[in-house]
């Protein structure tokens, strides 16, 4: 999973330096040439989304997310368990918590992409200049939702494993 989270941060990265040239590229055409475009906003927005559900799994794994400690913090204090078992069970609590809102998210994604596939079997199309398949942004739902899901295992796992990383 890690090689998999780590793959999906190269693309977050990556889509955000594109997505940073075309918001340059687009003030330039803009304000210098009076002639934008109908095309970046569209492209911006679902490159954005694929990054933020790609690079949620990495920064998970990593640490990266904000997190309010207070109680686990002074349980930890107060407990003389060496195994720090409150603070574990409090951990683990959490990401089974992250899990079933993670389980909420992969079920809203599957609906508006199935909402998102027309009756005669072609897609929804964006209702902005530039058309796109919407199933195309949507489908970053589930496949974010999917590789968070693996990632909160893998952690819960460690944790009861008894890895000290996600304390």
């Amino acid at each position: 999973m890690y090689v998999i989270n780590k793959i999906g941060a190269y693309f977050c990265g990556i889509y955000t330096l594109i997505i940073s040239c075309l918001a340059v590229m687009e003030s330039i055409l803009r304000k210098v040439f009076a002639s934008p475009t109908t095309w970046t906003l569209n492209l911006s927005t679902g490159m954005f989304i694929w990054a933020a559900f790609l690079g949620s799994s990495w920064a998970f794994q990593e640490l990266g997310h904000v997190s309010v400690d207070l109680i686990r913090n002074v349980v930890d204090s107060k407990s003389k368990s060496e195994k720090r078992t409150p603070r574990r069970v409090m951990a683990i609590i959490g990401y089974v918590i992250s899990f079933i809102v993670m389980c909420a998210f992969l079920y809203g994604g599957w609906f508006v992409t199935s909402k998102s596939i027309n009756p005669d079997g072609t897609f929804a199309l964006a209702t902005y200049a530039f058309k796109f398949p919407l199933i195309i942004s949507y489908l970053a739902i589930i496949v974010g939702s999917v590789q968070m899901m693996l990632t909160l295992i893998f952690i819960i796992l460690d944790l009861i494993a008894g890895g000290e990383k996600y304390l």
